[in-house]
Formats: structure tokens, sequence, C-alpha cells
């Protein structure tokens, strides 16, 4: 088939990260081709369900922080700009055993410390007076941040494609076979081939395929969420309930209030086996959503009624838990923005931007030198 010449960006790829990419090139003027199979909210990837946890103070690095802090502002700028609600600030918790074996509290505190963050330390006491709805023990703890939330994922996807159209870009329901890196790189479609300036690749799941001949080493893992109905729907709504991380001294769990009668959600974060999206078992077994009820059973029963949807996601993860974003190493024209390890979504309008400022100029003004594709956890050796 003849090449199609893209004088632009043309992005692999049109969930969270990559329609927001296509948004921030297009509304700057650039041409911007989309990519991708599936209509928004599909349950294939990691860019559906109506809640991601937001929050600025963060326990998985603080370097992250002045991404969040950036995103947090963005957040706001894209509901001004949308006029739709997208973000809900119910405040997070998160929740961990007197020695935190995880580090989950104790690391929220430091990173809020370190950057002047409104992060509350409550006792056990505390959190229930506060949250009737927890069951805890002597000793455990939390840390509050009060102004974090949840954004709803779909909604976020919709709004970014469409202000990106309403900008130029174009989008195009097309499967990406392979991507021949080289000397200007060609991405092959079912549909026909590409030669684009610049490919940006934020394909989720789909990337580990992708870019295993560019050497990126990640891998996806299967996850499983489940929701259920309220026995006591006073105390688990939002405004009530925050969201929440519950680390239970073996597992780290998370979860978000009642809200459009979706009930209360709840996943388990770590752990997960490997898959791919095509051959991934979609079915949710009765012992998983066994183990998240018993979550709730035991730390929050108000929650703990009828089943009302059990779901898969997919996890793609790198070597040391950190993201892959930026130029690749030997394929400069390639930028990737993958291994986000399930929790990404809260950074995707500042991931958006990076990317876009990463396309057109070659730079960022944000520091993502800890999220180097040249670092040793991200790339393997080509052979």
């Amino acid at each position: 088939m003849e090449e199609i010449r893209v004088p632009g960006t043309l992005i692999i790829g049109c969930g969270g990260i990559g329609a927001a990419a296509a948004y921030h090139l297009a509304a700057r003027g650039e041409t911007v081709v989309g990519l991708d199979p599936r209509a928004a909210g599909h349950r294939a990837g990691s860019s559906h369900g109506r809640s991601r946890l937001v929050r600025q103070a963060y326990a998985e690095g603080s370097e992250y922080v002045a991404l969040t802090t950036a995103a947090w502002r963005m957040w706001h700028e894209l509901e001004a700009v949308a006029d739709e609600r997208i973000l809900t600030a119910s405040g997070v918790l998160a929740v961990a055993p007197p020695d935190d074996p995880a580090g989950l509290v104790t690391s929220t505190l430091a990173a809020a410390r370190e950057h002047a963050l409104p992060v509350e330390h409550l006792d056990a006491s505390e959190i229930v007076r506060r949250f009737p709805a927890f069951r805890l023990g002597a000793g455990w703890q939390g840390a509050f941040e009060p102004a974090a939330g949840f954004v709803d994922p779909e909604a976020t996807v919709r709004t970014h494609l469409r202000l990106a159209q309403e900008a130029g870009a174009a989008f195009r329901s097309e499967t990406v076979r392979r991507i021949d890196f080289g000397v200007g790189t060609v991405v092959h479609t079912d549909a026909g081939s590409y030669r684009p300036d610049k490919v940006i690749v934020a394909a989720g799941p789909w990337a580990p395929a992708l870019l295993r001949a560019a050497g990126v080493d990640v891998v996806a893992r299967r996850k499983v969420v489940a929701h259920f109905r309220p026995e006591r729907p006073s105390t688990v709504g939002v405004g009530a309930l925050p969201g929440f991380a519950i680390h239970d001294g073996e597992g780290l769990y998370y979860g978000f209030p009642d809200f459009d009668g979706q009930g209360v959600k709840i996943g388990r974060h770590d752990g997960g086996e490997s898959a791919t999206p095509e051959l991934v078992d979609r079915r949710v077994r009765d012992a998983e959503v066994g183990m998240l009820r018993r979550v709730l059973d035991r730390f929050l029963p108000d929650a703990a009624g009828e089943e009302l949807d059990r779901y898969t996601c997919l996890y793609t993860m790198s070597a040391d838990e950190d993201f892959i974003v930026g130029p690749l190493p030997q394929h400069p024209d390639v930028i990737v923005a993958t291994g986000c390890c399930g929790h990404a979504f809260k950074f995707v309008p500042v991931l958006g931007a990076i990317l876009a400022d990463l396309a057109q100029d070659g730079d960022t003004q944000y520091d993502i030198g800890f999220l180097s594709p040249a670092r040793p956890a991200a790339i393997r050796p080509t052979v």
C-alpha cells in the first residue's frame, strides 16, 4: 500500500494520554492524526470506568509532585474550557496498619511536608470520627488530603477528543500492526501505512508488542475491579466517604465513594497476572470478587452490599514502576508514554502537554528526567 505522509504528529492510542496529547497539539495549531480502533469508553484497555484518584501528595515518589501540582491546575482548566464536570473533590484518605509496611502513609506525609501540601495525619479514632463507615483497629493511621478527589476517565477522554477535533485533529479507526523504526519511522495499520514527522505511542497495554522491537521493557498485567451496592448509603457517598487507599498489611487496595448510582468501587493495585490485550482472561472469578468483598467487610462494612459490577483492566508495568516518557534514545522521532503502572491517569493533562512539547519542540519545561526511556529500567538491550 502507498505510504501516507503526515506532516505533523501521528498518535497511536487515543485513550487518556493519547487524547490529551492530541488536544494540546491541535490547540497549538499542529497537524495531528490519531489512530485507535476502539471508541472511547471501551473496556479493553486502561481508560474506562468513571473514577480515578487524583491527589498531589504522592507516596510513589516526591519527583512526581511537581507534575501532580501542574496536573491539578490543568484539570480545573480543562473543566473550564470544556464546560463539563470531570473532577469530584471528595478528598483522598490513605490508611495503613501501625507499622505501615509499604510506607503508604509515611511517604504521603513526607511528600506533603517537602512540598508544603495540606495533608493531615490522622489516628484510627479520628478517621472513624470523621468517616464513620471505617472500621479500624488501635494503632491504625491515615494521611488525608482534603483537596484531592477523583476524575471521570471516560468523560476526560471524550472531552479531549472533542476539543482536539474542534481544533482540527483527525481521528481514524485503524489498528496498528507494527512500527518500522529507522530513519523515518513508518507506522503500518490494517488500512495502510503512515510516514509522519513525529510519532507518539500512548497505546496502553498494546505498547509492549508495538515497542518490543525498540527494546522498551514493559509488560501488561491483568487487574480486577468490582462495585458494590452500599448497605448504608448515607455513610459511603460523596461527602461522607473520601476516595481511599488501604494497605491491609499484605496488599494495597483502592476505592471510591458511591456516586451516580455506581456503588462503592474497589480494586487491588498490586499483584496481577502478566497478560496481553488479545489473550487476557476477561472473566472475573468469584474468588477475585470475594477477595475485594473481604476488604470491604473488614474496613468498610457499610459498603459491602450486593455486587453491582465486575470487570478487568490492564496496567502496563515498567521494571521499576516509574513511567516511561520521552523520545526513544535511538529513534528520537518516536515519543513514548508507557509503563504507567496503574497510577498515571491523575497526570493525564500534564502528560498530554509534555508529549505535545516534545513533539513540537523536542523539549519540555517539566522535569521528566527520572522518567527517561534511556534509563536502565526502561530499555532492554536489543539483540
